[in-house]
Formats: structure tokens, C-alpha cells, sequence
């Protein structure tokens, strides 16, 4: 455990946890993956297996700890930042990150949209979508009631909104810039 001014705390590996990726784009000369995990939406440079040819956008690889189920992955490179990955990877996250979220629908809905409550006193957690607002945000609530949200066609019929591309715009932002505050990816991902 390391120390801080008096406290102790324990480092948290941003890859705990971490077992799918999904693809961004791929080098050509090299093979190299971008990618973005579905737990946290971490920004991945991973090794293919040799000798395995290109590998589609959006495709879903394994790169947890157990190596019998690992049919592309390699060996991981490191992290990326959004302004050093490829004009390509950058135009496909918004797409693959909603495909991630659609993926897993019921949990976001559970996670995040039925459990989404006041970050402040003046700020509900529905006012860090774009687009949503204070008044939006109340409607958001009252629809969502006692019961929440069935589904992510529940939510867009009865809000009018598109819960998933929302969401995807909200991470995109986040990836780009590590300082923005609060992040739902580690706000949605703490509460699995």
C-alpha cells in the first residue's frame, strides 16, 4: 500500500476487471489494434496473434487473464491517448461505444438511467448528457418513477431521447479530456 500525506490507500490497475475490447481501427504495417474496452472505456493498443489477418470495426476480442479463450489478443501494448489514435479510431468510437452500451442495454438502463440521482443541489446526473438540461432532466425523473426504465426503448419513448447515443457522446467527451469531472464511465463502471 502506498502512503499520502498520512493516509494509506491502495492503487487500483485501471485493467482490473477488464476482459472485452472492441475494435477502433487497425494498423496495417504492424498489425497494432486500437481499441476501447467495455469495462471503463479505456483506450487500448493491443498485439494480434501473428499471422492472423485484418480485424473488422467493432469486433469484440478477449484479453482477460484466461489465455484458452484468446484468439486474437496477443500481448497488450499500452494505453492511448484520443489525440495520438488514428482519424479513423476516432470517427469509429462514437459508433462502437453506442454498440457497446446497445450490447448491454439492461445494464446501463439498471446502472445508470434508474439509479441516476442528484450530483449536487442545483445538478442531476442526466445533466451531463447533451442536450439534457434541468427541466429535461426532471421530466426525465418524473418518467422514470418508481418502476424506472424496462428497457432502452422504454427510456427513449417515454423521455424522447436516444439513451445509447447520449450515453456514447457523454464517454467520447470523457475520453478526450481525463480532467472533466464527474465521469459517468467510472461513476457506471463502480456501480457493477
Amino acid at each position: 500500500m502506498a502512503s499520502h500525506r498520512g493516509r494509506r490507500f491502495e492503487e487500483v490497475d485501471p485493467l482490473d476487471g477488464v476482459e472485452w475490447v472492441r475494435v477502433l481501427d487497425q494498423e496495417i504495417n504492424d498489425g497494432e489494434i486500437c481499441t476501447i474496452s467495455e469495462q471503463g472505456m479505456l483506450v487500448l493498443r493491443i498485439a494480434p496473434i501473428p499471422g492472423l489477418g485484418p480485424i473488422t470495426v467493432n469486433s469484440r476480442i478477449y484479453i482477460g487473464n484466461d489465455p484458452t479463450k484468446r484468439e486474437i489478443f496477443s500481448e497488450l501494448l499500452g494505453f492511448s491517448r484520443i489525440r495520438s489514435i488514428s482519424s479513423r479510431a476516432r470517427l469509429e468510437m462514437p459508433v462502437v461505444i453506442e454498440n457497446i452500451i446497445n450490447d448491454d442495454a439492461g445494464g446501463y438502463i439498471t446502472r445508470f438511467f434508474n439509479r441516476a440521482g442528484n450530483l449536487s443541489l442545483k445538478k442531476h446526473a442526466f445533466e451531463l448528457l447533451q442536450g439534457v438540461g434541468n427541466r429535461k432532466a426532471l421530466d426525465m425523473v418524473a418518467a422514470r418513477g418508481r418502476e424506472g426504465f424496462k428497457d432502452m426503448a422504454d427510456l427513449e419513448q417515454r423521455c424522447g431521447i436516444a439513451g445509447a447515443e447520449l450515453l456514447a457522446q457523454r464517454f467520447v467527451v470523457e475520453i478526450a479530456d481525463k480532467k472533466i469531472q464527474p465521469r459517468l464511465c467510472e461513476l457506471i463502471s463502480r456501480s457493477e
